[in-house]
């Protein structure tokens, strides 16, 4: 499930390394669940409407090293609680991940490979590595 860092990012980084501001490395990653693009101002899950117990989750990424293949990918398990209908009383569908920081920072998201629909009662779960951030180079 890819990826792909937001404009903020983009630009503090660019700057960071070629201009003359500074990025510190943001902290307090979380994962969060959305309904349409982060990056087109989609909507996160609703935890009124969608599903009371929805909570975004913290996400952590493998240690630095070679990224060959330009990717750092999520390194442990993140699992969201079962559903529980909110007042929209049915199922609804995900369609995005978002990772944020704890300054409420959108710094990356990506699409699933298709929506997920999300149930009464069930859990959602993903694997060490299925969350990943990638660059890609154009030149």
């Amino acid at each position: 499930m890819s990826n792909g860092l937001s404009d903020g990012v983009i630009e503090n980084v660019l700057n960071h390394i070629f201009a003359t501001g500074t990025y510190a490395k943001p902290t307090g990653l979380k994962l969060h669940l959305f309904k349409a693009d982060p990056h087109a101002a989609g909507a996160e899950v609703s935890d009124t409407v969608d599903d009371t117990a929805y909570v975004e989750q913290t996400i952590t990424f493998a240690v630095e090293g070679a990224t060959d293949d330009k990717r750092v990918y999520s390194d442990d398990f993140v699992g969201f609680p079962p559903v529980v209908y909110g007042s929209g009383a049915g199922s609804y569908e995900v369609s995005h991940w978002a990772v944020i920081d704890g300054s409420a920072n959108l710094l990356a998201a990506g699409a699933f490979p298709t929506p997920i629909t999300r149930l009464a009662g069930e859990p959602l779960a993903f694997s060490p590595g299925a969350i990943y951030i990638e660059l890609s180079r154009t030149a």
